[in-house]
């Protein structure tokens, strides 16, 4: 550090399940029974070790009635997509209240929605499987995805897949977990950040958005209202980094998409990241990810050949 600068040297009782089919409306819903496809016999050994899609469907609950809670068998899950409404799912023993764009996500033993709004009836996109396999939870049960217009958007792009007889089962099925798996992740690493302190978030947003700037110690302890010194300790204590090290990894991000997105050359890349020179550049990017700023633009273009 010179001059003061960070330079690079680089309460309803849950019932027994039923079947709440004439509890509410069924917007757009493709049969609920298992599709079977014929398949090469090693492709249907492949695919009983893995989930079978049962029902996609977008419901609507029914007016001044709770819906019948389903308690999910052995092997089976449930995906629950709010996409309008309000209603409550149990939750270890507390009833949670549940909105458009929070995605639910039941393993055997626990209950479906269990409660809806009277005057704003909950609706939601279902997706119900089973696996061979014993359940194992990826994400929590609670997540979220927080653009409604894309919820909308997927809700209606599943149902309709799924209505098509022509439509491989298991690669929608595949494709409608992964997508709700990287939504609920994005939701998990946007309320990390949000549960740093105040002071944090505002040096790290400064970090974020000048990184190409030589940031002074000084004016980001000034910006939390920090002393230098507590500034370092926040930093290490709630991100395993030091303000220096918050700033490289930023900069090498930006490096990497850059790399991986365009054809600019090496020094102009090191330029718009904040490195002094295309030198100090390399050196740290290496340092980071065990390859040159060539060779990871090549690996990303050609798969590393």
């Amino acid at each position: 550090m010179r001059n003061g600068f960070l330079h690079i040297a680089f309460d309803l009782r849950i019932r027994p399940r039923q079947n709440s089919q004439n509890l509410g409306q069924i917007i757009k819903n493709s049969d609920s029974a298992p599709r079977r496809k014929s398949a090469p016999p090693q492709q249907k050994a492949r695919a009983e070790n893995r989930e079978e899609l049962q029902s996609v469907s977008h419901y609507r609950h029914g007016h001044n009635r709770h819906p019948v809670p389903n308690q999910l068998e052995e092997r089976h899950q449930c995906v629950e997509l709010l996409t309008g409404g309000r209603g409550w799912v149990e939750i270890e023993g507390r009833w949670q209240e549940v909105k458009a764009g929070d995605l639910l996500w039941h393993i055997p033993g626990e209950y479906t929605i269990g409660r809806s709004d009277f005057e704003d009836n909950y609706s939601c996109l279902a997706i119900r499987f089973r696996q061979t396999d014993p359940v194992v939870r990826k994400v929590p049960r609670l997540t979220r995805w927080e653009d409604l217009d894309e919820v909308r958007s997927f809700t209606q792009q599943a149902v309709q897949i799924h209505a098509d007889d022509g439509f491989d089962s298991q690669i929608l099925l595949r494709y409608i977990l992964s997508r709700l798996q990287f939504q609920a992740h994005l939701y998990l690493r946007v309320q990390k950040n949000l549960s740093l302190p105040g002071e944090l978030q505002r040096a790290m947003e400064i970090i974020n958005l000048r990184y190409a700037e030589p940031l002074r110690l000084g004016e980001l302890a000034r910006i939390a209202g920090w002393s230098v010194p507590h500034l370092h300790d926040r930093f290490k204590e709630c991100l395993g980094l030091s303000p220096h090290q918050a700033l490289i990894r930023r900069r090498i991000q930006v490096a990497r998409e850059l790399l991986a997105s365009s054809n600019e050359p090496i020094k102009s890349v090191a330029w718009k990241c904040g490195f002094p020179t295309a030198s100090a550049f390399c050196v740290q990017f290496r340092k980071t990810t065990d390859l040159s700023p060539k060779a990871y633009r090549e690996h990303q273009l050609f798969g590393g050949r």
